[in-house]
């Protein structure tokens, strides 16, 4: 056991062991960076009291005799999943889980790992392109409505620049500020100062506004 610890202590993502009653029995370096609660805040409570996991819908997914818990124990892989959990400081993050299960001997109790990392991007750019496709499906089926034109005085969209069409042309595609900001090689820092100009001159409050007016009129 002492080699899983090892091995588990050098792991980037978090990682957290539970024992047969579900309590966890061990907790690394990135699994408090992650979340917040150290070792000592975290061994020897029940795993879903420490992750308190939900679904896309609120739904409970960390609960005591869990499924994921009650598969793990017979040995049987367990496909990786997202489950949205809140931190030490109360924030809500989506976290991406793998199991794994080690059984010192043969017949001891099958002790389940949880390796987990941060999956919050990834789910709030799943989130954002199912919005852009909802809006583009609604806009196909007549229900669009436009944002306002630009007031007087206000720069008109096709002052945008060469960089903010591209920002936009990757909004659009559901890239987040940070994958934006990879894709061209740029800070995301800038990225926003280059999102925030482009809801100024199209004369909308958010990027799914933007996104939208920009399919409607082919600006993208």
């Amino acid at each position: 056991m002492d080699s899983l610890f090892q091995a588990l202590a050098n792991s980037a993502d978090g990682a957290l062991v539970i024992d047969e009653d579900q309590r966890v029995i061990y907790w690394n370096q990135a699994a408090e960076d992650l979340l917040g609660y150290t070792s000592d805040e975290a061994v020897g409570r029940a795993c879903y009291e420490v992750l308190g996991g939900r679904g896309d819908r609120g739904q409970t997914i960390c609960r005591h005799n869990c499924y994921v818990a009650a598969i793990a124990a017979t040995g049987s892989p367990v496909n990786n999943y997202d489950t949205r959990v809140r931190t030490k400081s109360g924030d809500l993050r989506w976290v991406n889980i793998s199991i794994l299960t080690f059984r010192a001997s043969d017949n001891s109790t099958p002790l389940v790992v949880h390796l987990f990392r941060d999956a919050t991007q990834k789910r709030e750019s799943e989130q954002f392109t199912q919005q852009i496709l909802d809006a583009a499906r609604h806009m196909r089926a007549g229900g669009f409505s436009a944002p306002p034109a630009p007031v007087s005085g206000t720069p008109l969209a096709q002052d945008l620049t060469d960089r903010e069409r591209e920002v936009l042309s990757l909004l659009a595609q559901g890239l987040s500020t940070r994958d934006i900001a990879q894709t061209l090689s740029i800070s995301p820092s800038t990225t926003r100062n280059h999102i925030q100009n482009i809801l100024h001159k199209l004369n909308v409050h958010s990027r799914l506004e933007a996104v939208t007016y920009a399919l409607e009129r082919g600006l993208v």
